[in-house]
């Protein structure tokens, strides 16, 4: 191996070995399922990675004795697997979409077969001019599943899945370069800085990305169990921001054939709360509800306040016909859990009143005005304040929403800052 070869992988290897210790620190102080899964994920992939450039060998000559053949053949493909398995958790549709769900499972399980049959052909006797290549087309099939995985959470909302998507990119490239470099193949220095270059840009993105959803994560347990300040939330979309959300979500699931469902929960008795010893009950209150709404339908849907005593939500390309029996019951069963006010140990426990109103936007319905499917669900929401279970749903059919009694307040301008 040439010295400037050996410096594009060296440098490579350092800033794979920055970001595995980087890993084991976050996994030491805060021990979740998600830090080891980010740690396993950075050091198996990492160590391939290093492996498949030639460095360790170029650099200890005495490893070039062991056969690396049957770790090539087999860490690949379970890292792929590995990869694709945490996107879906990372993006929250291995539970939501069908297509996601359905591609998963079946992938990984081939992905996790066709190693045991590299291995077979390593027993076997056959080289690696046989078994690498076979090994980079199962290891291509990964990322293919991988790219549209991400593809899949940028079509039904998720901005932040846009950077995954050219992380899954650098992806692409990492293992057409690595695989060359391990079938010997003479690409020249620039293709292999290129390489080196898509392996540190997809590892470096994943893990600000992976970090940056997990503490947003941890953000939402903390707001939704009141522990947390109002400052610390970002502002919600509110009155008029709130309606192109809307209309995105209603297109959405109009682009996609699917039908969306737009909900709002009315907080009757937000202003019922009266110590004098919390500076800001309301806000502290709408943090800790937004924080349970939005950890329940993710991060992709839309969640905003059209005034203060009403959230409205919108859950695009519904793909169950129970989701919004599950979304409601789930809503309610968590909103009504009483909320902390104030600092510890003198907060006090408020508990919420609400009602929620559903609006179903059925599959083919073409342009529908989002201000009229906003307030036709507030105004069943009000309406089932006097239901014993709380929750009124309506199919949209296009028609103006019958008007019902019901004083406005219109006091009530923007919300309290969040």
């Amino acid at each position: 191996m040439q010295a400037t070869e050996m410096a594009i992988w060296s440098a490579m290897a350092g800033v794979l070995l920055t970001l595995a210790v980087v890993a084991t620190f976050d996994m030491a102080s805060r021990p979740t399922l998600a830090a080891v899964r980010a740690w396993v994920s950075m050091l198996l992939t990492g160590w391939v990675c290093v492996l498949m450039s030639g460095l360790p060998l170029a650099l200890w000559p005495s490893w070039q004795l062991i056969d690396w053949l049957p770790v090539k053949a087999s860490l690949g493909p379970l890292c792929g697997a590995l990869v694709m398995t945490y996107l879906g958790y990372w993006s929250g549709l291995r539970r939501e979409d069908r297509l996601v769900k359905r591609m998963m499972e079946p992938g990984a399980a081939v992905l996790v077969t066709g190693t045991f049959g590299l291995l077979a052909l390593v027993l076997a006797g056959f080289d690696a001019a046989t078994v690498l290549p076979l090994t980079a087309a199962l290891n291509g099939l990964a990322v293919l599943m991988g790219v549209l995985i991400a593809v899949r959470s940028v079509t039904l909302g998720d901005a932040m899945a846009r950077w995954m998507v050219m992380a899954c990119l650098c992806l692409a490239q990492m293992t057409a370069g690595l695989y060359a470099k391990g079938l010997g193949l003479a690409m020249g220095n620039v293709y292999w800085a290129v390489t080196a270059t898509s392996t540190v840009g997809y590892f470096v993105t994943v893990v600000v990305l992976v970090r940056g959803r997990n503490r947003e994560y941890r953000r939402l347990r903390r707001q939704a169990l009141g522990q947390s300040p109002s400052v610390d939330l970002p502002t919600l979309p509110w009155g008029a921001q709130l309606v192109p959300r809307i209309e995105d979500a209603l297109w959405r699931s109009m682009r996609m054939g699917r039908p969306c469902l737009v909900a709002a929960v009315s907080v009757s008795n937000l202003y019922a709360y009266r110590e004098a010893a919390v500076p800001d009950p309301v806000g502290d209150i709408l943090v800790a509800l937004a924080a349970r709404i939005r950890q329940l339908v993710g991060f992709r849907n839309v969640v905003g306040l059209y005034h203060q005593r009403c959230f409205v939500l919108a859950i695009s390309a519904v793909q169950d016909p129970k989701r919004a029996e599950l979304v409601t019951d789930r809503l309610l069963r968590e909103l009504r859990m009483s909320v902390n006010v104030g600092p510890d140990p003198l907060a006090m426990a408020f508990q919420p009143e609400v009602s929620i109103g559903v609006v179903q936007v059925p599959a083919g319905t073409g342009e529908a005005s989002a201000v009229r499917i906003i307030n036709l669900a507030e105004q069943l929401a009000l309406q089932a304040l006097d239901e014993p279970e709380r929750v009124l749903q309506r199919t949209w059919v296009g028609q103006a929403p019958t008007p019902i009694a019901v004083v406005p307040c219109l006091a009530e301008t923007r919300p309290a800052p969040l």
